[in-house]
This record gives structure tokens, C-alpha cells and sequence, in this order.
């Protein structure tokens, strides 16, 4: 075959790179073109010789007007347009369907997520109900446990009361068979005649009689004198022997052996020891700190008529009104010790 093509009716052949440059086409565009009109020869009339494809030169160029030779531009045919016309319907037609469908999906999760939404929300109120008929019945549980408790500490308050009551009554019997014991006792003459609350007509017996028997007294303890019978001659012979060792410990500020002479005589009723060993729990010499045990021994002292006692005792109530109070229990007891002691030491002399 040739390498040119055949003219054939004053046909201007041109191939594809050719068609391209006289339209501005791109070669893409031209081979579209090409294949588009390939069976369509009134329209664009076509060759292929050795494989090389031709086209009519004026064919090509009205079918692109934007061709460089603007002489040789015809009348665009009306092929062409309805080709870039269906083109473009089919363009919108294919958008219209995306957004169909964009619209449709957009549609489904918003309906997807009014769902769940909804479903949250009935679940969480659901679970809201139940957390709050949870707390109603813990609430209860408690209140029911409290109203218990107190129910419980009431009848244990009530309880103590009837405790408390019942202990006084045992205290006030006991006292009251004390007292009974001591008079029996004090009525056979086995029992010292002072008393930690003496009366008027009492302190007035004792002060005759101790006139009487003055002169049996050892004068080693002249405080003691209104407060041992008169047949304890030993008694006041023990006293003296303490206070002197106690004394002469605490010059040598041995306090331990002090305070334990002191509290000896004081037991034997001795009210020189009872004010020194006051002293040594107040201050804390030779024992330990205890300000109660301090006013209890210096309110016996001061009962037992020792002078120094009686005038510290009345600042000491005023300076420590609390302790005061509940050092006079203290006494009590520790005067019924004493009254104890000496009864039994002043019969063990009798029997000897």
C-alpha cells in the first residue's frame, strides 16, 4: 500500500496528530471523536491505510470550531450538539441520582440515630427509676436501723438509771448500817469518840473528857490527843515513832519513805500526818500528782483539828471547786478506814 492517502474526490486526508493540531483538540478528544463517527461517514468520513487512521480535514474541522484556521471552520452540525447535549443530561442525570442517594442515606442515619437516640433515653430513665427505688430502699433500711439503735440506747439509758437509782439506795442502806454499827460500837467504848462530820454536843463531850485525860496523852503528838481513846497509849507511841522517821526521810528528801510513814500515821489517825501527806499529793513529792487525793487528806486533817489544814482547805475549795467536790467522797471513805484501823488496833491492845 501507499505510505500517502488516496484522494479520492478532492478529499483532504489527515490523520489524528494532524486533526489535533488544526482543531486544538487534544489527541484524546479527536480518537473519541473518531470512534463516535467511525460508522457514520455523512458525518465525518474516515480511512485507515496501513494501520494509520485518516479523516476528512473539513469534516474534522466543523465538527471542532476552535480550530487555528478560521476560514476553514463550517457550520457546526447539529449532531455535535445533541452529542455534548446527551452528554450533559446524562451528566445531570447521574448527579440528580447521587444526590438522589445521598439524600436517601442521609435520611436513613438521621432515622438511625433518632433510634438509638431514643433507645438511650428510655434506657437511661429506666435505669434512673431503678437507682432511684435503690436509694428509697437503703434509706429506709437505715432509718429503720437508726430508729432501732435509738430504740436500743433509750431502754440502755433507762436501764443505768434504774441502775443508778438502785446503787443509791444500796449506798444509803450501807451508810445507814454504818452508822447503826458505829453507834453499837461507840456505845460499848471500843471505838474512838471523833467523828469525820461531828456534831456540836459531840465536840463538846470530847473537849471535856480529853481536859480529864490530858496528862495520859504523850506529847510527842498534841493534835492527836482529841481523837484516840484513852487506854491507846500505844497507839500514840506508834504515831510519834512514824512521824519522826517520816520527817526526818523528808529532810534527807528521801520522799518515798516519807510519804509512806506519813500515810501510815495518818491511817493511825494522826492529823500532823494526814496534813503532810496532803502536801506531798498536791506537789507531787514522793508520789505521783493527785489533787483530789491532796484535798481529801487535808480536809481530814482539818477535821481532825489541825490548823494549818483548816486554813488551806478554804483556799483550796475556792481555787478547785470541781476537785474539792470529789475529794470529799475520797474522805468518807478514807475516814471509815481510819475509824477501821484505829477500832482494830485499840482492841488488839486490849486482848494483849
Amino acid at each position: 500500500m501507499s505510505q500517502h492517502p488516496i484522494q479520492e474526490n478532492k478529499i483532504d486526508w489527515i490523520t489524528l496528530e494532524q486533526a489535533s493540531e488544526i482543531t486544538g483538540a487534544s489527541l484524546a478528544i479527536i480518537q473519541d471523536t473518531f470512534r463516535k463517527y467511525q460508522d457514520n461517514p455523512k458525518a465525518l468520513k474516515t480511512q485507515s491505510i496501513d494501520g494509520e487512521i485518516f479523516v476528512d480535514k473539513r469534516q474534522i474541522i466543523n465538527l471542532f470550531p476552535a480550530s487555528a484556521t478560521v476560514v476553514e471552520k463550517e457550520k457546526i452540525p447539529g449532531t455535535l450538539f445533541r452529542w455534548f447535549d446527551d452528554l450533559r443530561r446524562a451528566y445531570e442525570t447521574s448527579l440528580n441520582t447521587m444526590f438522589k442517594r445521598v439524600e436517601a442515606v442521609k435520611d436513613e442515619h438521621k432515622n438511625d440515630l433518632e433510634s438509638a437516640y431514643k433507645q438511650q433515653i428510655a434506657l437511661l430513665e429506666k435505669k434512673h427509676q431503678q437507682q432511684i427505688k435503690q436509694f428509697a430502699i437503703h434509706y429506709k433500711q437505715q432509718m429503720q436501723h437508726l430508729q432501732s439503735s435509738i430504740h436500743r440506747l433509750e431502754k440502755d439509758a433507762e436501764f443505768y438509771q434504774n441502775q443508778i437509782v438502785t446503787q443509791q439506795d444500796t449506798i444509803a442502806k450501807l451508810n445507814s448500817r454504818y452508822d447503826a454499827v458505829i453507834l453499837a460500837l461507840k456505845n460499848k467504848g471500843t471505838i474512838a469518840e471523833k467523828d469525820i462530820t461531828p456534831d456540836n454536843n459531840l465536840l463538846a463531850s470530847q473537849a471535856d473528857q480529853s481536859e480529864q485525860n490530858k496528862e495520859k496523852i504523850p506529847p510527842a503528838e498534841e493534835t492527836h490527843k482529841n481523837t484516840v481513846p484513852n487506854d491507846s497509849e500505844s497507839l500514840n507511841e506508834e504515831i510519834n515513832k512514824l512521824l519522826e522517821i517520816a520527817f526526818h526521810a523528808r529532810d534527807e528528801k528521801n520522799y518515798s519513805v516519807a510519804v509512806k510513814n506519813f500515810e501510815l500515821a495518818a491511817f493511825l489517825g494522826s492529823s500532823k500526818a494526814m496534813g503532810a501527806l496532803g502536801r506531798c499529793y498536791f506537789v507531787g513529792e514522793g508520789v505521783e500528782k493527785n489533787i483530789e487525793k491532796g484535798i481529801a487528806w487535808l480536809y481530814l486533817a482539818s477535821e481532825y483539828h489541825f490548823e494549818p489544814a483548816k486554813i488551806k482547805i478554804q483556799q483550796v475549795q475556792i481555787k478547785h471547786p470541781e476537785e474539792y467536790t470529789n475529794a470529799l467522797q475520797l474522805a468518807d471513805a478514807l475516814a471509815i478506814q481510819i475509824k477501821l484501823k484505829q477500832t482494830q488496833i485499840v482492841h488488839d491492845a486490849r486482848e494483849k
